[in-house]
């Protein structure tokens, strides 16, 4: 809500449940299908309007509050595109683990923008936020939209709605290091044929009533076999997720976090406990962030 020019907003994580790469365009990017889901684990957001400039503060974590932090260009990039005469203090209060597949980085730039625009009442419409997003990320779109669930093609940009998860948890697990989503998909192409086109028999759309129907042994991610070779915590956190109940678990995005989903909450909550003596700070349980 907007009080004092004062506005306090929540940064939703995601996972990818499905992700299937394509193909590599001509201009570097890749050809994606993947169904993402919001979730309840959330970067906090507050934005105090301020009369010129951007200030940027992340307490108690180890991040860049300039420039080149993706809140902060989102910042930047709203001012230009509306000409605005006016500046922003962001606070932001990290709860998502940083570069580990849950796309924290491009919520925060998907709040800061649709945040602005409600506290300067700049009239942007969803589609003109869309697309100053994507101009920060292939996952800003998602988190600037409604959905709490889609089906993304193209880069990411093309959002289809699905019907968010229901009555299901998440045991997410970090490694506790970060992976460069760059270098995942430049180690991807080094594995396939020159000028590769993957398809496959995997529909997400039957992927998605499957896991809705309590059957998510059909999670796949492409990325995880490139992330999983350099990384063994990846395959590890995987064993340890199946042996403490998960009838399915995946690696996220790029990685390198590993969830695992659970239709039973006991069972749930029971493996976050035992998880966090091995991996302690690194385990989150939470569930899917349904649209209000």
């Amino acid at each position: 809500m907007v009080a004092g020019g004062k506005l306090h907003l929540q940064a939703p994580a995601k996972i990818n449940l499905y992700l299937k790469v394509l193909g590599r365009r001509h201009d570097g990017y890749h050809e994606l299908s993947s169904w993402m889901q919001k979730l309840k684990l959330a970067d906090e957001i507050t934005l105090s309007s301020a009369s010129r400039g951007i200030k940027l503060r992340c307490p108690g974590v180890d991040l860049a509050a300039d420039e080149t932090n993706l809140a902060h260009k989102a910042a930047a990039l709203f001012f230009k595109k509306t000409g605005l005469n006016a500046g922003v203090e962001i606070e932001l209060v990290k709860k998502v683990p940083i570069a580990a597949g849950l796309g924290g980085g491009s919520s925060d730039a998907a709040a800061v923008l649709t945040g602005l625009n409600i506290l300067f009442s700049a009239g942007l419409s969803d589609k003109e936020l869309m697309e100053l997003g994507l101009s920060l990320g292939a996952d800003v779109p998602f988190f600037v939209s409604g959905y709490s669930a889609a089906i993304a093609t193209g880069i990411g940009e093309k959002l289809e709605k699905r019907d968010s998860l229901k009555e299901c948890w998440f045991v997410l697990v970090n490694p506790g290091f970060p992976v460069s989503t760059k270098w995942v998909f430049e180690e991807f192409d080094r594995a396939q044929p020159v000028n590769f086109t993957l398809t496959s028999g995997d529909n997400p759309y039957i992927l998605g009533r499957e896991i809705n129907g309590s059957k998510p042994e059909k999670l796949f991610n492409d990325l995880e076999r490139v992330t999983a070779a350099l990384y063994p915590e990846v395959s590890q956190i995987k064993k340890e997720l199946t042996e403490l109940g998960a009838p399915g678990a995946l690696m996220s995005g790029s990685g390198p976090t590993v969830f695992g989903i659970f239709m039973d909450f006991g069972l749930a909550a029971q493996c976050a406990i035992n998880l966090q003596h091995v991996h302690p700070g690194r385990v989150f349980l939470t569930e899917p962030l349904s649209s209000s």
